[in-house]
């Protein structure tokens, strides 16, 4: 980042941006005010909310709250407001599969929770209204590998080699209780003074 990109980032401060992406906003800054203001806004009207019972699509649809009003702040400046919501759903999607990846992987349906978790926030778009347990259903995989020190049992053979079929609907149901704690993380950190700092 260049010496003029740090001083703009000094001058207009947006804590929402992460501090490694502000340098391709430096031509924005009246917007980059807009920008501020609305998650200033947006954080006042979440903090009176909790959050402990939020299911999946709750907290998704309060991110998506953030990521429309960021679109109207922008005004006619669309290009800005893809960018801007892009850049927040590429660091949003990391940070989640960095979580499901410490999941635990101990058992087969845990191996298929996190895939179907892996490949549910890989596939998200943030900004757009969906039914989670629809795309998370698509995300669950029939069958996995089996992990290792399980075993594969009388029948394991007959399903391939060391893959193990799974019961669907269960982990629908543990996919979707999962998802639900990575985004209460990322909707805490959203909420934090510091949402791209260290976790």
């Amino acid at each position: 980042m260049s010496s003029e990109d740090n001083h703009f980032s000094m001058t207009v401060w947006c804590a929402l941006i992460p501090p490694d992406e502000i340098g391709k906003l430096v031509k924005f800054e009246d917007d980059l005010r807009n920008v501020n203001q609305t998650y200033e806004d947006w954080l006042v009207s979440m903090r009176g909310k909790g959050f402990v019972g939020g299911d999946t699509g709750v907290l998704l649809d309060r991110i998506r709250i953030l990521m429309i009003n960021i679109g109207i702040s922008c005004g006619m400046n669309r290009d800005l407001a893809e960018e801007i919501q892009s850049i927040l759903s590429k660091h949003l999607r990391k940070r989640a599969l960095n979580f499901v990846s410490a999941m635990a992987g101990n058992s087969t349906e845990d191996v298929a929770t996190k895939e179907t978790l892996s490949t549910f926030f890989t596939d998200l778009k943030f900004t757009r209204d969906i039914y989670p347990e629809e795309e998370i259903g698509k995300a669950t995989p029939e069958k996995v590998k089996a992990p290792k020190g399980i075993s594969k049992g009388r029948f394991g053979k007959l399903r391939g080699k060391g893959s193990k079929k799974v019961d669907v609907e269960i982990i629908v149901k543990k996919a979707l209780f999962e998802s639900s704690n990575v985004l209460k993380r990322l909707y805490m950190r959203l909420l934090s003074p510091d949402p791209w700092g260290e976790y």
